[in-house]
């Protein structure tokens, strides 16, 4: 029986659809390979929702598998896609022992220093898993930023750069993370309120939702 890992993939262009497998090598490099160049390869990266550290990795694989086909929706018998949630996946994982797995990037820091892209618009990074992560050189002033936690729900808060803030129906938020665990504590009280609202909520550019995971930084004028 080989140890290895069991991870839980997500991809901005298949929304509600999730890649549940294992792998003997590290998530980080699973991942790298997801995302390698490809003709099949979905539009926008692959990012890592949660993985853990199992033995019997493929046997651990095979009954996340047979959960899933259960209790949701398996899109291709062969492929390892599932219609479903990242908190209804986790729960499945809350059952089988290991250890989780923590990225070596540091994505829930906010104030992490980052590289500027050549690029003047804010598009999202193919080339890193991590990004920017300080509001004030991600967002413009009255950018609009989306959190949706399952089941049709989600909240639609306006950035101000004067507050540094998220506004959100009459409060104000000073983190993409307290934004989303404030609306898990409303709309998803089943659920735990810990949050990585970097991984976790979207921005609007051009008329279209991007992720805020791997945003490059605004380039000032």
């Amino acid at each position: 029986m080989t140890d290895g890992y069991i991870y839980c993939f997500s991809n901005q262009s298949m929304p509600g659809i999730l890649k549940v497998g294992m792998t003997e090598r590290t998530p980080d490099a699973r991942l790298n390979e997801a995302n390698a160049s490809d003709t099949w390869r979905p539009p926008t990266p692959y990012h890592i929702e949660f993985a853990k550290k199992v033995s019997n990795a493929s046997g651990k694989e095979r009954t996340l598998h047979t959960l899933l086909e259960r209790h949701t929706e398996r899109i291709n018998t062969r492929r390892e896609f599932f219609r479903t949630s990242p908190e209804e996946v986790r729960n499945f994982f809350d059952l089988i022992d290991g250890e989780w797995w923590i990225a070596s990037y540091q994505e829930d820091d906010e104030e992490s220093n980052v590289k500027t892209s050549e690029e003047p618009s804010l598009k999202a990074n193919t080339k890193s898993v991590s990004g920017c992560r300080d509001m004030t050189k991600c967002f413009e002033h009255g950018q609009r930023i989306r959190h949706k936690c399952g089941d049709g729900k989600e909240w639609i808060g306006i950035y101000d750069s004067c507050k540094n803030r998220i506004e959100h129906e009459g409060e104000s938020y000073k983190s993409l993370s307290g934004f989303a665990e404030t609306h898990y504590s409303v709309d998803r009280t089943d659920r735990r309120k810990e949050a990585n609202g970097w991984k976790e909520c979207e921005c609007e550019v051009d008329g279209e939702w991007i992720s805020t995971f791997a945003l490059y930084p605004l380039l000032s004028e």
